[in-house]
């Protein structure tokens, strides 16, 4: 009778702390599971917001770059521009490179330019600027150019005249040719009729051709 009734009082006694434990572990288990579904979802949406963040950022970044872009002049290697004087003459205008700000006729920056004429007039200089508007082209920094009777002159800046075939600049000129060492304050060059043209304080040193003549040969 002891012994049975030990065991119904040990029965008695067990039952209820299973059941007890039972309950204890579906609570950690709903616990468990509820904070790893959210450390899931809260992990999501930090990997959602790194691609949202990203995805700005490129949007942005675009944005800057289609900006900074626009803004950026246009540049064009070894131009070329070909065109003809009222008069019929042809010209070539050329470059190494020029740049162009964005906006409707602004004016070309040349570097290195260089002006042909089928009428042998070539010139040369460090900078230039062409107006295709109005058919001009400024050129400055030691400028150099020659004909084709032989004379070579250099000046401070130029202005050509594309449609006139007329080039002209008031900087002062010096140079030389068959006629001899000249210098002016200002000059103008004519394509239309091969013309050179000095004016103010104009100086020359003329070679006597008789006398050179005439000096023996060494």
């Amino acid at each position: 009778m002891s012994v049975a009734a030990h065991t119904q009082t040990a029965d008695y006694v067990w039952e209820p702390r299973r059941v007890s434990t039972l309950k204890a572990a579906r609570r950690r288990s709903r616990m468990v599971g509820g904070m790893r579904r959210f450390f899931v979802a809260g992990a999501g949406a930090a990997f959602a917001s790194v691609f949202v963040f990203m995805g700005l950022h490129a949007v942005e970044g675009g944005f800057m770059q289609r900006q900074f872009n626009a803004s950026e002049p246009l540049r064009m290697i070894n131009p070329r521009f070909i065109g003809r004087t009222d008069s019929g003459g042809p010209y070539q205008l050329s470059a190494e490179f020029a740049e162009r700000s964005r906006g409707e006729n602004q004016p070309i920056e040349l570097f290195a330019p260089v002006y042909r004429t089928e009428a042998g007039t070539i010139m040369l200089a460090p900078r230039g600027r062409y107006d295709e508007l109005a058919q001009t082209v400024e050129f400055n920094g030691d400028v150099l150019f020659s004909d084709s009777g032989g004379n070579r002159f250099s000046t401070p800046d130029m202005h050509v005249d594309l449609q006139q075939g007329l080039l002209y600049g008031d900087g002062g000129v010096t140079g030389a040719g068959p006629l001899g060492v000249l210098q002016a304050d200002a000059y103008e060059v004519r394509e239309s009729n091969m013309a050179l043209v000095l004016r103010g304080n104009v100086r020359g040193q003329i070679p006597d051709r008789d006398a050179q003549e005439e000096e023996p040969a060494p």
